[in-house]
């Protein structure tokens, strides 16, 4: 269920006339730390129908991956024309195992830069560092979208003693590995938290600039399609939520009905009513129930595959730099602990010879091979056998690369 931004409303006011947080209302909300994914901003066609659009979303997100959706935690957001999408996705072996475990106790579960990436564009398109509690996120926008066309991410830095650096320090970090990217711009620097506040009608995500407040109206379908938790799951929590607000009005009415009726009869009928309910709201479970358990099998079979020390997502955005539009990867495997196996088709014999000699130029990788070349109308195919140095990933902070997508 995809829902445009053309609903949500962007305020900026002074500390003073902030509410107090101390008596408002937050969601039970659990956020990722923004290095783990990977973020890209599409296009969508103008052929695609509004019933249609997420199913293209996610077909296009699934394009992008060398991996099925079953194997990552994703998420997105649509602009008010509904003409581009924000996509962000996460490997699953990324989050650790606790988290996930977590997560089907919160009302949402989405990423640190939610904030930024939704309403992070201010009119002169200019550059955003936003601060949260594990990450520091970039996001670069232009004048197609008020979504970030760019996005890349760090891990909030810690000192000598484990502790998070400061503020301050944590932003002069992320400028430095930014570096020439950007040089001469001006950066505009927000501190935020992952907290979601409920109003009477809306709910709210909040950050700071320079002492003054950013405040993001968001609605709760739109909080859904950014939610990282599996379809199923998703689907779910929308049937226990909508239950559990029909219990609320039923309550209500209960109240209504209690005052004009007497106590023991109201009680009598109250009780086979919710009786009734119940058996109803069980017979609708039944099928996403059933749903649940027939992907019990594969869920074992990524329970097995996280613990294992394979870093297939890392190896991929490797080497990301050296692919072109000759080279096209049609499906990849793991091939022991630093090796990658990829099925893949070129533009000519000629193009995968280059791709190669491209790759063995790689200080992270220590061997390239190519088997089973063969030419035929329109381009070639071949397997190409890709051996990394044991040490290539172990300086590398998790989800750097993922967070990098050019």
């Amino acid at each position: 269920m995809c829902v445009p931004l053309e609903n949500l409303k962007y305020v900026v006011t002074e500390n003073q006339q902030n509410l107090e947080k101390s008596r408002t209302l937050t969601m039970q909300v659990m956020a990722a730390p923004s290095q783990l994914f990977f973020c890209r901003r599409i296009e969508i066609s103008e052929d695609v129908a509004e019933d249609e659009r997420e199913g293209f979303v996610q077909l296009q997100l699934e394009s992008l991956s060398p991996f099925s959706l079953e194997h990552l935690q994703f998420g997105y957001v649509i602009d008010d024309s509904k003409r581009f999408a924000f996509l962000y996705s996460g490997y699953r072996r990324s989050f650790e195992s606790g988290s996930i475990a977590e997560w089907g106790k919160q009302e949402t579960v989405i990423p640190e830069f939610s904030i930024g990436a939704i309403a992070g564009k201010n009119d002169d398109g200019s550059p955003l560092l936003l601060v949260s509690e594990n990450s520091i996120a970039y996001f670069e926008f232009d004048g197609q979208s008020e979504l970030p066309c760019y996005f890349e991410a760090f891990p909030r830095e810690r000192d000598d003693e484990d502790q998070l650096m400061d503020f301050e320090a944590g932003v002069d970090v992320a400028k430095i590995s930014l570096g020439d990217r950007i040089k001469g711009q001006t950066v505009r620097v927000w501190n935020t938290n992952t907290n979601i506040y409920i109003g009477k009608q809306h709910l709210r995500l909040q950050a700071a600039e320079n002492g003054s407040e950013i405040e993001t109206i968001v609605s709760r379908e739109t909080l859904w399609t950014m939610d990282l938790r599996d379809p199923d799951s998703i689907e779910h929590a929308k049937l226990e939520e909508r239950q559990n607000s029909l219990i609320w009005k039923i309550a209500l009415g209960m109240a209504v009905v209690f005052m004009l009726l007497i106590f023991g009869e109201f009680a009598w009928l109250g009780s086979r009513a919710y009786v009734n309910l119940r058996n109803g709201w069980n017979e609708e479970q039944a099928p996403t129930v059933a749903m649940i358990g027939s992907r019990q099998s594969t869920v074992f079979e990524l329970e097995d595959f996280q613990n294992s020390d394979l870093k297939p997502f890392d190896m991929l955005i490797a080497i990301e730099p050296f692919m072109s539009d000759a080279v096209t990867f049609t499906r990849v495997e793991t091939n022991g602990p630093n090796s990658l196996k990829a099925f893949a088709e070129a533009t000519s014999n000629g193009q995968a010879n280059n791709f190669k000699a491209r790759l063995e130029r790689f200080d992270k990788i220590e061997s390239v091979v190519i088997e089973k070349l063969e030419g035929r109308a329109g381009g070639a195919t071949f397997t190409v056998f890709l051996n990394f140095n044991e040490d290539a990933f172990i300086r590398t902070v998790e989800g750097e690369e993922v967070a990098k997508n050019g």
